[in-house]
This record gives C-alpha cells, sequence and structure tokens, in this order.
C-alpha cells in the first residue's frame, strides 16, 4: 500500500461525488493503468472526496471500504448508484462492461474516460474528458474533444530501494521485450537476468540465465537489478523506468515516445531490432565511472518527482469540469489544496518581447514537421532584428529554458505562459495546435494581435479559425483550398501561405548513402509498404527513422532492416545514409522530410496526397501505396544507376533550388506582415 497525503485533510463535506468503474480493485493486477487509476482514486478520497468503485469483472463479494474508498461487486452497481449519487464518473479505455453501465448515468454525470495504453480501438466516443499519461498516447487517437495529460503518479516512498546485481525486465511477452531479453542473456551466458511474469499472456521463452519470478512489491524487484531493460514494442509513458530511476537504477529503452517523455535524456535508447547494440550498452556499464554516471543520471531526473502535485492535478481536473464556475476561495471548512505548481520554473523574462509563440512542442525535443516550420519562422524573424521567444508548455522532457539557432525557448506550464505573455509585453502571439483558441483568446486579453498557423485540412486544425486570429498561416494552398471549402471564417480573416521552409544548404549531404530509407515508422506514414519492400528485395539495406508522433511498429525485424531514433542532426545521420526515400504516407499536408531529401538529390517515390504533389510536382515518383509490387520494382530501379535515376537526381536538385527560393520569398513576406501587425498594435 503505497503512501497517501491527504489533499484537503479534515474537509466538513465532501466536495465531489464520484464513481469510479472498473474491471478490478482489490487484488489489482501490476500493470500500470490499473495502479495509476488506483492512485488517483485513493488521492480523491484522501482529499475529502465521495468515492465509490464499482468492479466490472464480476468479482464476488459484498461491498467493503478501503482508503476511504467504498468498493461495491458488479451485481450491486444499482444500489452504488442509489448511494453514490455521482456527479463524476471514472471508467477506463476498452471496458466494454463499463460503457453499458455508464451509459445507464443521467446525462448530467460527467464522465472521464482514462486512456492508458495505444489500443487498436482508437474511437473514444464523447467524454467530457480524456485522461491521458502522455502526449505520445493522446497523439495515437483521432480524438478532438476536452483532453488532459497528466503524468502517472508515481510515489518514491513505495519504490525508493538499495540496488541489487541482476539484469532486469518487467515481463515475459514479446510486448514487453521479452524476445529482446532472450536474445541478450544468451549472448552473455556469464550474466544474470531477471524477468518478472507478465500473467495471462503468452510468454517468449527464456534461457536458463534468466530467473523467472511471479509479480510482487517492486521495491522488492528493484532490490535485486542493478540495470533495467524496456524493449518494448509499445509504451503509452513509462512508469517502470521512472520506478527504478528513483533508486539510481540505469535503464536501457527503444525509443519510444512515451518512453521518451518518462524518462528524457536519462535513458539509453536502442533499437530493439539490434540485441548486439543492448549487449554492448550492458558491458558498457561494467565500468565503474559509466555505471556511476548513468546512476547519477537517472536520481537527477526523478528528483523532481512530486507525487502529492500529480496527485492534486488529477484532482483539480475533476473539480474543473464538475464545478466549472465555482470559486477556488479556501473556507474554514475547506482548506485550500496545495498551489497548483508551474512545470518548470519561468527563466528571467526580457523586458520586451514582440512575438511569441506559444505552443504544446518544440525543437529539438519534438522535431514532426510543424514544430520545425514554427522554428523555422521564428527564427527568420529573430534574425531579422525583432525579439522572439517560443513558450512550449507540453514537454516534461525539456528544461526551464534553451536556445536554438538564437531562439529562445521556454517550458512554462499553462498558467505560466499566460503570465509570461502578459508580462513580457508581447505584442503578437503565434500559436497552433492544441492551444490554438487559448492563446487567441489570451492575446486578445492582453491586447496582442493573434497569429494561427494552420498545418492541415483537418477540422481539428481549424477550430483555431473559430476563434478569428488577425492573422491565418497556412501551410500550403491545397490546404488553404480544402478549409474554404468548408469554413466561411478563411474567407473572413487575413492570410499568408507560407511552404514550410527549407534551406537547402542546411540539409545537403556531402554524398549520399546506400539505404532505402523511412521517416517516421507509423502505418499511417507508410511502415507497411516499407517493411514490404525490405522483405521483396532482401539484398538492398533499407533505413527507419522512429518518428516524435504517432505508435511507431518496430516489428517484425528484418535482417536487412536498421532503425535508429529521431534525431537532430537529419543530414548526417539520415540523408547521408540514404541512396533512396519512401514516402508512402496515407496523409501528408505538405512533406518536409521529402523536400528536405530533394537538396541531397535523393529519389523519392510517393503517394500521391495532395501536399506531396504540391511539394514534390515533377520530381518524384508516384504510386499508390498498397501496390506492394510497384514500390518493389521502383525502388529496385531507382537503386541502380539507371537513366530514370539519373533525371529524378537531376530533378529532385533543380526542385529544391526552386524551393529555397520559395522560403526566402515566403519568409521575408512573413517578415513583413508580422512586423506590421506588432507595429500596429491590437
Amino acid at each position: 500500500m503505497s503512501s497517501h497525503t491527504p489533499l484537503a485533510r479534515q474537509a466538513r463535506e465532501p466536495r465531489l461525488r464520484v464513481l469510479v468503474v472498473l474491471p478490478a480493485w482489490g487484488a489489482v493486477p501490476a500493470a500500470g493503468a490499473f495502479v495509476t487509476t488506483r492512485e488517483y482514486v485513493l488521492g480523491l478520497a484522501a482529499s475529502g472526496h465521495l468515492v465509490h468503485v464499482v468492479t466490472s469483472g464480476r468479482e464476488p463479494g459484498r461491498r467493503y471500504v478501503e482508503g476511504g474508498v467504498t468498493v461495491w461487486p458488479l451485481q450491486s452497481w444499482r444500489s452504488a448508484v442509489r448511494e453514490a449519487r455521482p456527479e463524476l464518473v471514472i471508467s477506463h479505455h476498452g471496458d466494454r462492461r463499463a460503457v453499458r453501465l455508464v451509459a445507464e448515468l443521467p446525462r448530467r454525470v460527467r464522465r472521464i474516460l482514462m486512456v492508458h495504453g495505444m489500443s487498436p480501438r482508437r474511437e473514444l466516443g464523447r467524454p467530457d474528458l480524456a485522461w491521458f499519461p502522455s502526449r505520445a498516447c493522446a497523439d495515437h487517437y483521432p480524438y478532438t474533444g476536452r483532453a488532459v495529460v497528466l503524468p502517472p503518479p508515481v510515489d518514491p516512498v513505495r519504490y525508493r530501494t538499495t540496488r541489487g546485481g541482476l539484469v532486469t525486465l518487467n515481463g515475459t511477452t514479446a510486448a514487453k521485450g521479452a524476445d529482446v531479453l532472450a536474445a541478450v542473456a544468451e549472448a552473455m551466458p556469464d550474466r544474470r537476468f531477471l524477468a518478472v511474469r507478465t500473467p495471462w499472456h503468452e510468454e517468449v521463452p527464456l534461457p536458463p540465465n534468466v530467473t523467472v519470478i511471479d509479480r510482487t512489491e517492486p521495491a522488492a524487484v528493484y532490490a535485486r537489478t542493478r540495470l533495467l531493460l524496456m524493449p518494448s514494442v509499445t509504451e503509452s509513458w513509462g512508469r517502470v523506468g521512472v520506478e527504478a530511476m528513483l533508486s539510481g537504477i540505469p535503464v536501457l529503452a527503444s525509443p519510444l515516445p512515451g518512453i521518451q517523455e518518462a524518462l528524457g535524456e536519462a535513458a539509453v535508447y536502442l533499437p530493439r531490432e539490434d540485441p548486439g547494440s543492448w549487449v554492448a550498452a550492458i558491458r558498457g556499464l561494467d565500468e565503474p565511472a559509466a555505471y556511476t554516471a548513468a546512476s547519477a543520471q537517472a536520481l537527477e531526473h526523478t528528483a523532481g518527482v512530486d507525487y502529492a502535485a500529480d496527485l492534486a492535478a488529477f484532482e483539480r481536473a475533476c473539480s474543473d469540469l464538475v464545478h466549472p464556475t465555482a470559486a477556488r476561495r479556501p473556507t474554514s471548512a475547506s482548506p485550500p489544496a496545495p498551489a497548483r505548481p508551474a512545470l518548470t520554473p519561468a527563466p528571467e523574462a526580457p523586458s520586451r518581447v514582440q512575438v511569441v509563440a506559444w505552443v504544446h512542442y518544440g525543437v529539438p525535443y519534438r522535431r514532426a514537421g510543424s514544430e520545425t516550420m514554427l522554428h523555422t519562422m521564428m527564427r527568420a524573424l529573430h534574425q531579422a532584428g525583432v525579439s522572439v521567444a517560443v513558450v512550449c508548455s507540453d514537454m516534461p522532457e525539456a528544461p526551464a529554458s534553451w536556445h536554438v539557432d538564437g531562439v529562445p525557448y521556454l517550458h512554462l506550464d499553462a498558467e505560466a505562459a499566460e503570465d509570461f505573455l502578459r508580462t513580457a509585453g508581447a505584442r503578437v502571439v503565434v500559436t497552433h495546435h492544441d492551444y490554438a483558441t487559448r492563446a487567441i483568446g489570451h492575446a486578445r486579453t492582453i491586447g496582442a494581435r493573434p497569429v494561427l498557423l494552420v498545418h492541415s485540412d483537418f477540422d481539428i486544425a481549424a477550430q483555431g479559425l473559430i476563434a478569428h486570429p488577425d492573422l491565418a498561416v497556412y501551410n500550403t494552398q491545397w490546404v488553404l483550398k480544402s478549409l474554404a471549402a468548408r469554413y466561411l471564417e478563411v474567407d473572413q480573416i487575413p492570410r499568408l501561405v507560407i511552404h514550410p521552409p527549407v534551406n537547402p544548404a542546411e540539409h545537403r549531404a556531402p554524398a549520399t548513402g546506400r539505404h532505402v530509407t523511412l521517416v517516421n515508422l507509423n502505418r499511417h506514414k507508410g511502415v507497411d509498404t516499407w517493411r514490404a519492400a525490405a522483405r521483396a528485395l532482401p539484398r538492398l539495406p533499407f533505413l527507419g527513422v522512429t518518428g516524435g508522433h504517432g505508435p511507431q511498429v518496430l516489428t517484425p525485424r528484418l535482417a536487412n532492416t536498421r532503425i535508429i531514433p529521431q534525431t537532430s542532426d537529419m543530414r548526417r545521420h539520415v540523408w547521408a545514409q540514404t541512396r533512396v526515400l519512401l514516402m508512402p504516407s496515407v496523409y501528408e499536408s505538405y512533406g518536409l522530410a521529402a523536400v528536405e531529401a530533394l537538396a541531397s538529390g535523393i529519389p523519392v517515390i510517393a503517394h500521391p496526397t495532395p501536399g506531396l504533389r504540391e511539394a514534390l510536382a515533377d520530381a518524384a515518383v508516384f504510386l499508390d501505396r498498397s501496390d506492394f509490387r510497384a514500390w518493389k520494382a521502383m525502388v529496385r530501379e531507382l537503386y541502380q544507376a539507371t537513366a530514370r535515376r539519373g533525371r529524378l537526381v537531376a530533378a529532385a536538385r533543380e526542385r529544391s533550388a526552386l524551393l529555397g527560393q520559395q522560403s526566402r520569398t515566403e519568409l521575408a513576406a512573413w517578415v513583413d506582415v508580422i512586423r506590421d501587425l506588432s507595429a500596429r498594435g491590437a
């Protein structure tokens, strides 16, 4: 049992009436979803809220009370509802019985859906609030409703211990990386390993130097552990890594976005398709100085774990959902909850900043097309003498502040970001994606001019248009036309088209390589087409680069494929290794990776999306992504020194030069418009 710090002790009346529907409560499986929800629920009860739990898994028995929580079996569902009189219900995505039970409640009862993993069932329905453990998990779902991303609460008291001597994997299934553990253990017969059994799932056979134990208290596992392995196929966050690091245990992990959000730069990231790299990393940490440094980094990364603050953040989300306009003034009956902490302390702000971008992500920690485009545009303003700053509010892996190409970045939560915009005297506020509506509204409040960047023709991307910014910047002509056909606001708001800017000189590799490359191993980006080509052409080397958004499909492992993590140095790590680039995306609003590849004269094979056609014109070969035979034949032809390859290399370089000039012209127009907006004021 973990210790729960009451957030509102001695409250005379419960502030919320909460009903929670879970598959199980008592003998809870040690899976992250159950542990996290249990922590939140016990935290709500400790704060003085009235909490009832109904177990949807048909557990026998009568109702009982644990930690201030009243627990009911499924057969007592209606009795629980009558007694609880809930104003808020919490359930898990994927619990089908809970869906039926929750549907019986009056619509006035607010609904929170806990989305713990990256399920193939991506439809979330219409909850009043969806909770996600990470931005990577949220990005997996095509959900456009109200959401909150909060890291799972981890109580350091429960997990801190004295380290042991084994190399440990928490799981015995391929999904958790037991296949990698098996290969590593076979290559290191002199080393002892530990695996914690995954109940009710088919296990991977393990060699005799791996001890398999049943699930037990986590601290007992970490007391036997020197290194933790996380070669998972998918993870929505990376809880066990945080738990282990609390005891200074170094972690070797797959470069999954969810794990990277949890562990930041404190972990060592390795491709699960290359067990040899895991063996080398384990042996590297046998060196005492290397292990001491890795252990210290793990302790430093988890020094800021604040269990009480994480529970308080979830409590606020619940309270704000049920009582959105309620005053939060302390009373004698209800002592004040701890103040909401900023994610990081705010660095000292410049006396004046003309243009502030308030967004969720930023480079170099996230390098998808929208982050890269925003940075290039802010850099152009900075180089033109305009004072700028970028504020990122959803990046737990980021430090308090950093600079990229002279552009200052700050990591602030939403409240601190609003304070910064006000105190810095921003004249223009640039935004996109998640913070668009809030940033535009706040810009109006402080007398700044709001500017919206529109990166796709999805309806969610256009939500900021409804808030009527003073300028909308579209990343392509086709996105502008597509949205204009559906939104009257497009013709009512001043607009500018700026294609994602690319300076060819920054991306041109001195020489290209020998791989057939895919950037972002997501199904929507075409990983199945890439892998089918690799399987059909076993003598050609294929390179996969993990992406910053969406679930990465890293298996099955093929002998001729190599996978590397997302990199800030695409020129050296990717373009210098590439001979042919594949872009079999089901959707690309533009296609920045393809445009970057053109600078090195790399031939591109692409699916004919409107964005890729606008970006590449006649400098690529377009094939339907489902025609695997056509892709195989074209890869084979363009890999060789054929006449078609020669024509495409020349066309790529010519198109790159044209797009480079286009970027210079469009960025100059951008600088002029922003200067004019800043001078005119609100």
